[in-house]
């Protein structure tokens, strides 16, 4: 039966990638943590404090370490603040995993698979969502890649660069979400020792030199963050490590609510993550004889798969993202048992199925382009870009009144600012005052002595100018 070229593949994942980076500007940044995330690293930007991430002016984050927030504020350096530039660093990152997976497979099985586990990587709907977001999982994502095949490349192919790779990655993990990336790659690779007698090589890695690149790429940061803020490591090694893990209402968060789900939820979550391809995901077992070729290198693959959901199964406090990490190598599994197919499966097929990884990179820059989609309260691109065009004949500072906004923070550059009553509000105006449309309660009429006038609608909320009492 005849294939898809290798030229044709390599031009779907070009596709993929091209339409991501294109979609990247074209929205509004999107769900309070994207916000969020984006607002910390224009600060870190603004007061040149490139140690402590800043939750608020004067008031520093403490639950996440800054690899994140350096790469994104150094894309605003050299881009501009803006939507694309907060995201541009989670397209590298991606990037990087492609070429790390492509290279990962081509060195084991072939280019082909290797094709297409970038493509399916790539289309999944984490993949596509991870490749252009304001989070901290697409730098994790990299890191933990890069630490996996270092390992693999150490241990399979007794490499000492790319073992020190792999100590650099966890590393980079240290720096992009904590030791998080030590226990999930550590849980990867002692189980694949321990199942494939690989002790010899394991006791042969470059132990100390490896050690100690990663705590000199790591500790340096942990240590000036302490200094600089005492009580940093007890709140992030404790709080968000231990008690983030256990308690799934865990009250302690500074900066935020626990998001407590069931147990188990997890794996609902790596289905809607791995979304069109989950639906292939039976071929995984009906191709098992195939795995016997290279069992080492299927259960290094199949063990890297399924570490980081069963870590989170028993949590009640996650998010749908932590399964970022264990996505490639659920795309290096599929592309295998796809290329595996017997008899393998006909040009129009083939197309279509790869086709469709077209899909959701499609539907998100039509989405983006049509804009509807976007319309939500934390989204107050429209409100404070309203606010920036009065400013030319009716100059007046900005309050949000009752929810924080971290998007009109981003977009004012700083400008926003929160109060939770109206007694915080200055006695004199003119100011500018948005509320949220189902906060208004037209038959107290609080805003009466304040003299207000509506400016604008957007986003479910309101913009008034306010004259003072």
């Amino acid at each position: 039966m005849k294939r898809l070229s290798i030229g044709s593949l390599w031009w779907l994942l070009w596709a993929i990638l091209g339409l991501r980076l294109l979609s990247l500007g074209l929205y509004p940044l999107m769900d309070t943590s994207e916000a969020r995330y984006a607002e910390m690293a224009r600060k870190m930007l603004e007061l040149d404090d490139w140690v402590t991430p800043m939750f608020d002016y004067g008031v520093p984050f403490w639950g996440k370490p800054p690899l994140a927030f350096w790469s994104q504020a150094l894309s605003m350096q050299l881009l501009g603040v803006n939507e694309f530039a907060a995201r541009f660093p989670a397209w590298l990152f991606h990037l990087g995993s492609c070429l790390l997976i492509l290279r990962f497979a081509r060195e084991e099985r072939d280019l082909r698979s290797g094709l297409y586990a970038a493509i399916i990587f790539s289309s999944t709907t984490l993949g596509l969502l991870g490749a252009g977001v304001v989070l901290t999982d697409p730098a994790l994502g990299f890191a933990l890649l890069l630490a996996s095949y270092g390992f693999w490349r150490a241990m399979m192919h007794g490499d000492r660069r790319w073992a020190l790779a792999g100590f650099f990655g966890l590393g980079l993990g240290l720096l992009a979400k904590g030791p998080l990336v030590v226990v999930l790659v550590g849980a990867q690779a002692g189980l694949w020792t321990l199942l494939n007698r690989q002790w010899q090589a394991f006791w042969r890695l470059p132990w100390l030199s490896g050690l100690g690149l990663m705590l000199l790429v790591a500790v340096p940061w942990y240590g000036l963050a302490e200094l600089r803020t005492p009580g940093f490591l007890d709140y992030f090694l404790v709080g968000e490590h231990w008690k983030r893990y256990v308690v799934s209402d865990w009250a302690g968060d500074l900066y935020g609510s626990a998001h407590a789900r069931p147990p188990g939820s997890i794996w609902l979550d790596l289905l809607l993550a791995l979304f069109p391809w989950s639906l292939w995901l039976p071929i995984l077992w009906l191709q098992r004889r195939h795995y016997r070729a290279l069992p080492r290198y299927y259960s290094f693959l199949a063990l890297w798969a399924l570490i980081t959901p069963a870590f989170f199964t028993l949590s009640g406090n996650i998010l749908w993202t932590y399964v970022l990490p264990a996505l490639p190598a659920w795309s290096l599994l599929l592309a295998s048992a796809l290329h595996a197919r017997q008899p393998e499966p006909g040009l129009v097929a083939q197309a279509g199925a790869l086709g469709s990884s077209l899909l959701l990179p499609v539907v998100l820059v039509l989405a983006a382009l049509q804009g509807a989609l976007f319309e939500r309260p934390n989204n107050q691109q429209p409100l404070v870009a309203a606010w920036k065009k009065l400013q030319a004949s009716q100059p007046g500072a900005l309050y949000y009144w009752g929810r924080r906004s971290y998007s009109a923070e981003f977009y004012s550059a700083g400008q926003a600012r929160h109060i939770e009553a109206l007694t915080a509000l200055p006695d004199h105006g003119p100011y500018y005052l948005v509320r949220r449309e189902k906060d208004l309660d037209p038959e107290r009429n609080e805003l009466a002595p304040l003299q207000c006038s509506e400016q604008l609608r957007a986003s479910r909320s309101v913009l008034l100018r306010c004259a003072g009492r």
